[in-house]
């Protein structure tokens, strides 16, 4: 029974072991996605944490997870090769957040070569979503994203949050992200870092949608650094959103190198490049006046117990003195009573073995010396030779390197340094040399003073002498080793000059002739050298041994007559001499003290007043209001946060207010009203703040169109409550409904230096050519028109409150500051002198008139500031599709701005008329857009020219036809039987012709006269003939009745009577 809860105990163990070993047997460990059902493995095993760590995941085709769902991986750790394969079918409409195909990538986490497809629109939180990761903390490299992204907060094209030490490097994203807070094409919020990343999908481009804050082609929100990136998509709608940017919409990081050519639109703080450049700020804090008033009562109460604390001290010090003092003195009066004669005779018998000591010293030191002059004349001459052929041979090698190529200039360094260590090793030699000799002379003057002072029976002089610090064995060790050592080095040189010499070029081998010389002389040198060290230093040892013996003696002797010096004698002085020193130690100890305490008691009373002015301070400052002071490091600036640079915008770009090309505002974001921009001046403190910051646009490039519904804008920032604009340059367009509106900077408090504006204004008040109102103005250049109505215009600024000068303007429509030109500070100057000015981009100098059709230019028409167009280099507009073009009006003549004309394209005209309302006459045909009709009344013909009744004629005249002839349509008003004739070779020639309604309808040419003819009415001799055969018979009816009458009447007279 126990045997088996033993092995059952057992087994429990290992099982336990091979679970822990689970993590780090995944080092190394590869995983292969072949199908979705190894993805849904995978994305089950990522579920604990540890699984994937050292992991590497091969990916070996691309996979649709439509049909088996699209899991997300929870977290992971390990290296993912995509492979170029694609995922697609990544879906979610779930509720969370930390929503992708990963939900985290850790910091050891790599994904590459990998491209995602998928609809993402997560419900609830819906923060931290992105295609690829919803964050990501490690590395991720060309990656790609398509399709949707929609969520709350953080939501990216590819990550939705990337973290401090996470990297995107060349990625790209196609995808359509919306977002309310931080949304960017690339990460919805980024820390880290974006390199070399693309976006062409759209941002927010929705007109209905919750209002978005901090929406970026890149980054929504960017505190991190983005890097040589491009975005080409839309962000934005028009009037809606704020904090909109080409790169990002807020940052206060680095951005470096970015272009954008995407339409930004917004509502408030627009930019090309970044909506709000919000300033990298260090805030510190003073204590509150409360609180320094209590501060400084406590620091006065401290000093007064101080001064208490130290007169105490100096009133128990004063009696322990005086008792060491007397203790001392008694001891030494006991002690020289005591004292003997037996040092005298000590002293006595240590003078005589000190004489015979230094006599044996003197004898060897003769000898040594007169083998080290000679060794001296012998090596001299040697060791300049060797230090001459190397200085020789370290030219030559240094000619041969320049003329060598890579493949044996290592060779030649190997070769240097060997001759430059023998140099160093002669260096030595020579340096020990000259300290033994010098050693050798100090100690030959000590053993000839000792014996003179012996011999003439000063002994106490001769004992006070210093024996000399010798080193003559170390010099002797160091000479041989540094021997030793050259020759090792020379015999590693002609190996080394072998291999330069083989691969020389015949071009140097004369040179290398010449080193092999030196070489040869360098080696005979060294051998002779070391031949005669080598005998000079067997022959010295011997003479150094009884040096050092004689030395070693002399030493001694005078350590042991120093330690007893006469026993008792010496013991006396010794315990005299201690308590002197007692009494000198006390006494300097109460010169220290007395010194220390007035020193304390006058530092005491002087804090005490500092602290007593602390306190009246503090009181004065209970009524007084903080302060707030700003450090702006702009002009120290040149990276880290805080920056934009060297970034450029070519696109259009509109909102309502602070609008720019480059950034919409430079502000600090610190209100919840995003309709607000922050002004330091409306912070309430309760204590004095100190802000340090860095705010700088610099090197970046606008050409395009600013758009301004409300206020504020300009080609490079809209309005800058803080920081500076260096060395930029706007080109372009800025229109502001309202006020403010400038080529560089609608509105700033910062800095504008050494920038440059070709810029068409139109706005209202404080309209200027580099700010509409500035500050401090230096070194710009500006070439604007302007259309305003309002006040402070001027070609630099409508109104500057800080410093200006050498800025200049080409004078045209506006002078310098406020309508009023200032002579070195805005100045103008016409075309010829401005053009030599530096500081002005050259594009700016040089003008033309460039054709474009869909985009590409067709032509480019160069002109002189000031002349007129050559038309005869106008190119036709060209057909499109069916469609006519045509180049819309523009000047020709005085012309003094460069300007892109592009084609207008319209479907083709198909009826024209002579006159609006019901018209006379109708053509039908295919006409462009710019085609007319010209009618005017023309004589009627006669009848027998038509041989018909003619109603009406007229002249016509069709341009802009696709066709030589045209349908005419003819009202037919005064005709009972309509019908029409053509003027054509001189005759009247009848058309055929049909009545369609009201109109006779014929083909004609584009040019002509046309005739209206009635064929139902009778000739004129008809109605003669009949006007006068009805005058016959009524003449004739006359005379039947006249008759009749007369004949009635005769019968009457003859009955009556």
């Amino acid at each position: 029974m126990n045997r088996a809860k033993r092995l059952w105990a057992l087994l429990t163990c290992l099982a336990l072991l091979t679970t822990l070993t689970l993590p780090a047997a995944a080092e190394g460990a590869v995983f292969t996605i072949n199908s979705p059902e190894d993805w849904a493995e995978f994305v089950r095993l990522s579920t604990r944490d540890v699984w994937s760590q050292g992991m590497t995941v091969e990916l070996t085709t691309d996979l649709d997870l439509s049909d088996s769902g699209s899991t997300p991986v929870p977290i992971f750790q390990g290296t993912f090769h995509g492979n170029g394969h694609t995922i697609s079918g990544v879906f979610c409409s779930q509720k969370g957040s930390k929503i992708g195909l990963f939900r985290t990538l850790t910091q050891s986490a790599v994904v590459e070569d990998l491209t995602v497809t998928g609809t993402l629109e997560p419900q609830g939180t819906a923060s931290s979503v992105g295609l690829l990761a919803g964050e990501n903390y490690g590395t991720i490299r060309r990656c790609s994203a398509q399709g949707t992204v929609s969520g709350q907060e953080d939501v990216g094209g590819l990550v939705g949050l990337n973290g401090e030490e996470g990297l995107l490097l060349a990625c790209s994203s196609n995808a359509q992200v919306t977002g309310v807070t931080n949304a960017g094409g690339i990460a919805g919020q980024n820390l880290g870092t974006l390199d070399t990343c693309s976006n062409s999908g759209s941002i927010n481009p929705q007109a209905n949608q919750d209002i978005p804050t901090n929406v970026g082609g890149i980054a929504g929100l960017s505190r991190g650094t983005i890097r040589d990136c491009s975005n080409s998509g839309v962000v934005g709608y028009s009037h809606l959103g704020y904090n909109m940017g080409g790169i990002a919409g807020l940052q206060s990081g680095e951005i470096l190198r970015c272009s954008n050519t995407g339409l930004i639109q917004g509502r408030k703080d627009v930019g090309g490049i970044v909506g709000q450049f919000e300033p990298s700020t260090t805030l510190t804090y003073s204590d509150s006046p409360t609180q320094a008033l209590s501060d400084s009562l406590g620091g006065l109460l401290d000093e007064l117990s101080n001064l208490t604390n130290t007169l105490d001290a100096m009133a128990g010090r004063g009696i322990e003195d005086a008792q060491v003092i007397h203790d001392a003195l008694t001891a030494i009066q006991d002690k020289t009573h005591s004292t003997g004669s037996q040092g005298h005779a000590d002293f006595q018998a240590m003078s005589d073995k000190l004489y015979d000591y230094t006599t044996s010293i003197h004898d060897n030191l003769t000898h040594l010396s007169n083998r080290l002059d000679q060794f001296n004349q012998d090596a001299e001459k040697e060791l300049q030779t060797v230090l001459d052929q190397s200085d020789q041979l370290l030219d030559d090698l240094q000619t041969l390197f320049s003329q060598a190529d890579a493949g044996i200039q290592d060779s030649i360094s190997v070769m240097e340094r060997t001759l430059s260590d023998i140099r160093a090793q002669l260096q030595i030699i020579r340096t020990h040399r000259q300290a033994l000799e010098q050693e050798l002379d100090q100690l030959n003057d000590y053993i000839a003073q000792v014996a003179a002072l012996v011999a003439e029976g000063r002994y106490d002089e001769a004992l006070q002498l210093p024996f000399p610090n010798l080193s003559l064995s170390e010099h002797l060790s160091a000479i041989s080793a540094a021997n030793q050592e050259i020759a090792q080095l020379a015999t590693q040189l002609p190996k080394q000059w072998s291999e330069i010499y083989d691969r020389l070029s015949s071009s140097m081998k004369d040179t290398g002739k010449d080193m092999d010389k030196r070489l040869s002389k360098l080696y005979d040198a060294l051998d002779t050298l070391l031949d005669l060290w080598s005998v000079l230093s067997k022959d010295v040892q011997n003479d150094l041994d009884a040096i050092s013996q004689g030395s070693e003696q002399i030493r001694t002797l005078l350590k042991d007559y120093t330690d007893t010096l006469g026993n008792q004698v010496q013991d006396a002085a010794d315990e005299i001499d201690a308590q002197l020193t007692v009494i000198q130690n006390q006494a300097d100890q109460m010169t220290q003290w007395a010194k220390e305490d007035r020193q304390a008691i006058h530092s005491s009373s002087q804090a005490m007043l500092d602290r007593l002015e602390e306190v009246r301070q503090a009181v004065a400052d209970l009524g007084k209001e903080p302060e707030l002071t700003v450090t702006d490091l702009t002009d120290q600036v040149e990276e880290g946060p805080g920056l934009i640079a060297e970034c450029t915008c070519t696109a259009q770009v509109s909102g309502d207010t602070n609008v720019g090309g480059i950034i919409g505002t430079a502000a600090p974001e610190l209100g919840d009203d995003p309709e607000a921009t922050f002004d330091f001046g409306d912070l309430e403190l309760l204590s004095d703040v100190y802000a340090t910051l860095r705010c700088v646009v610099r090197d970046c490039r606008f050409d395009g169109g600013v758009t301004v519904k409300n206020e504020c804008g300009g080609g490079v920032a809209g309005r800058c409550e803080v920081g500076a604009i260096l060395d930029c340059a706007a080109r372009g367009s800025v229109e502001v409904t309202g006020d403010y509106c400038a080529g560089i900077a609608g509105r700033t408090r910062g800095k504008i230096l050494r920038c440059a504006a070709l810029v068409d204004l139109t706005g209202e008040s404080w309209l200027g050519g580099i700010a509409g109102l500035g500050q401090d103005i230096s070194g710009c250049r500006s070439m604007v028109q302007a259309d305003s109505q309002g006040e402070y215009l001027g070609a630099i600024a409508g109104q500057a409150e800080g410093d200006l000068s050498d800025n200049f303007y080409l004078f045209e429509d506006l002078a310098g500051l406020d309508s009023v030109d200032r002579a070195g500070l805005a100045q103008g100057l016409d075309f010829d002198a401005f053009s030599q000015l530096s500081g002005i981009p050259e594009d700016f100098l040089t003008f033309s008139y460039q054709f474009k059709v869909d985009g590409k230019i067709v032509a480019e028409v160069p002109f002189a500031y000031g002349a007129d167009l050559d038309l005869t280099k106008v190119p036709q507009a060209p057909e499109r599709d069916g469609e006519f073009g045509q180049w819309p009006q523009f000047s020709t003549t005085n012309l003094r701005r460069s300007r892109v004309i592009e084609a207008q394209f319209a479907s083709p005209t198909s009826t024209l008329a002579d006159r609006e309302g019901v018209a006379q006459l109708l053509v039908e045909g295919t006409f462009a857009p710019d085609a007319a009709l010209t009618v005017t009344q023309a004589e009627l013909p006669g009848r027998d020219a038509v041989d018909a009744q003619p109603v009406s004629a007229w002249n016509y005249t069709v341009t802009g036809s696709q066709s030589d002839t045209v349908t005419l349509r003819l009202r037919t008003d005064g005709a009972e039987h309509p019908a029409a004739a053509l003027y054509q070779d001189g005759s009247w020639v009848r058309a055929e012709s049909t009545l369609d309604g009201s109109y006779l309808v014929l083909e004609a040419p584009v040019q002509g006269q046309v005739v209206l003819l009635d064929e139902g009415g009778l000739s004129p001799l008809v109605f003669v003939l009949g006007g006068a055969g009805l005058a016959v018979l009524l003449a004739a009816v006359w005379l039947i009745l006249r008759h009749r009458w007369y004949s009635s009447r005769t019968a009457e007279q003859a009955t009556n009577s």
